[in-house]
């Protein structure tokens, strides 16, 4: 019982969980202009846990077939996590996401969570294959706990330039992470590294990177704000990008992604930054 209690947990992915609630905080402080928790923050970021949490689930249950023959030891095709119970708990872990926010967030903000709850159960049903759409879907989920925050306040001046940050940003460490599976991935999935080659994946990446390096000091020359410690944070994270892409021009792919991964969680903490 222990052991399975566990696996229900891990299939979850908490940690990738507690960022998209982390996410949606920050929109929120970002919005309002202060950092603060009230009743509205709290149910905002469950709902993002569990919409998250539930498009983990449900991705895993999708791709369990491919998964016993590539990663046998993830819980559904381990048999840790049995596929019905899978499927019954991301549509309960959905349900309740979407319940809440109905309960209790405004308008746009339910409308966020359900427009989420659906691309991610269409995705992982019908498109999940197509690893150069998916690089959209999560960049897109990661940049929108973002918007999801702010809008519980209604204010996305800023929050819209980190959002599109934080996609590019994103859609740059998926590409990577692609290049690193391409082995892999053959025979049972289509990502960009496969359709692209070495050399255009590499620039398209440059591209990425540069636009959300751009997109986060827009704020700054648009409001004429004063923000050294917000300046100091992002651009320690823009370096770190920066390092990535040179990671990856050397094929040095896994490195190249786990460096993105530190970049981005200190991209994170810059954009609450911005309050101060």
């Amino acid at each position: 019982m222990h052991m399975q209690v566990k696996h229900f947990f891990s299939i979850l992915r908490p940690f990738n969980c507690v960022m998209a609630a982390f996410g949606a905080f920050i929109g929120f402080s970002i919005a309002s202009g202060q950092i603060q928790f009230n009743h509205a923050i709290g149910v905002a970021m469950l709902v993002a846990f569990l919409v998250c949490a539930g498009g983990m689930v449900i991705n895993d249950y999708f791709d369990r077939h491919v998964d016993k023959r590539l990663h046998p030891g993830k819980p559904i095709p381990s048999g840790a996590v049995p596929a019905k119970a899978a499927l019954a708990y991301s549509i309960i872990l959905f349900i309740a996401g979407n319940i809440l926010a109905l309960a209790f967030l405004p308008i746009s903000s339910i409308a966020i969570a359900l427009a989420f709850t659906l691309l991610l159960v269409i995705y992982s049903a019908f498109l999940s294959r197509a690893k150069f759409l998916g690089n959209w879907v999560v960049a897109a989920g990661t940049a929108f706990t973002l918007v999801f925050g702010a809008s519980i306040i209604g204010e996305y001046s800023v929050v819209l330039f980190f959002a599109a940050a934080a996609l590019f940003a994103n859609l740059s460490r998926e590409v990577i992470k692609d290049s690193e599976d391409v082995e892999a991935d053959k025979g049972f999935k289509k990502s960009l590294p496969m359709l692209l080659g070495h050399g255009c994946v590499c620039a398209l990446v440059f591209i990425y990177y540069l636009i959300a390096i751009a997109a986060v000091y827009f704020p700054v020359l648009l409001f004429s704000a004063e923000k050294p410690f917000f300046l100091m944070v992002v651009s320690a994270a823009n370096w770190l990008f920066i390092l990535s892409l040179a990671k990856a021009l050397e094929r040095k792919f896994r490195k190249a992604q786990k460096i993105s991964k530190i970049a981005m969680a200190i991209a994170l903490v810059g954009f609450l930054a911005w309050v101060f």
